[in-house]
């Protein structure tokens, strides 16, 4: 029964440590990793096989729909986000899909729509909050204020300027939670790829956060919904 036992847990753990590696197309950072990744995994005589069909799929769905005049008329920023699309539209593929969906014609490609949701997904989950608590602290003679202590990472890869978040407050054994509300947060100066920082926000005393019946026993989780760039443009969002 051991040896069987054993046998098994062998077998499993194999194909988790064999795992075809896959495209990340969420940016072009993890992209070119990804690819030397795979690179990796082929036989010598595939790789040339995969870097003409990875360029051919890449051309073909950048320029979809277009006409070689459309394209020369485009500028610099359109043509990097046609790059982009096509980057986010090999996401999840193996070295082996991409050999196959290059002979493929351009209806039979998995949709880039259809890819954007786990996209930004993944990386909304890249913007990390490591703690996130909340109090009513006295301020003198005003009385109580509501405070939000947030402590984030950002393991996106890119620069953030604002966050949206959805801020749940309850307490344990409670079905109804005392806040329940979206909010954002302009970062002053920004934060940078791989930077943590901590912040402490006062939501408006008037509002449901600084309801004074909110018991001390009461947790605050928070979920990423949106992320944007420093130009004011979003990055990922939640559908």
């Amino acid at each position: 029964m051991k040896r069987v036992l054993a046998v098994a847990i062998a077998v499993a753990m194999a194909g988790v440590a064999y795992a075809d590696p896959t495209i990340d197309g969420s940016n072009p950072r993890y992209f070119d990793r990804s690819l030397e990744e795979i690179r990796a995994s082929l036989d010598e005589g595939e790789v040339e096989r995969f870097d003409d069909a990875l360029e051919a799929l890449l051309m073909r769905r950048s320029q979809e729909g277009l006409t070689v005049i459309e394209m020369s008329e485009l500028s610099d920023d359109e043509l990097e986000d046609l790059a982009t699309e096509a980057r986010r539209s090999l996401h999840g593929l193996s070295g082996q899909e991409v050999l196959a969906l290059a002979g493929e014609q351009p209806d039979k490609t998995k949709d880039s729509n259809a890819l954007e949701e786990p996209i930004a997904q993944e990386m909304l989950s890249r913007f990390v909050v490591e703690n996130a608590t909340y109090q009513l602290s006295e301020e003198g003679s005003s009385g109580a204020a509501p405070v939000i202590e947030l402590q984030v990472t950002n393991n996106t890869g890119e620069p953030v300027a604002r966050a949206h978040f959805r801020g749940v407050l309850q307490s344990p054994g409670r079905s109804v939670p005392w806040v329940d509300e979206t909010f954002y947060y302009t970062i002053s100066g920004g934060i940078e790829p791989g930077e943590t920082l901590e912040w402490s926000l006062a939501p408006e005393l008037s509002g449901p956060w600084g309801n004074p019946s909110i018991s001390e026993d009461a947790v605050l989780s928070i979920e990423v919904l949106r992320l944007d760039d420093p130009a004011g443009n979003t990055l990922w969002e939640r559908p």
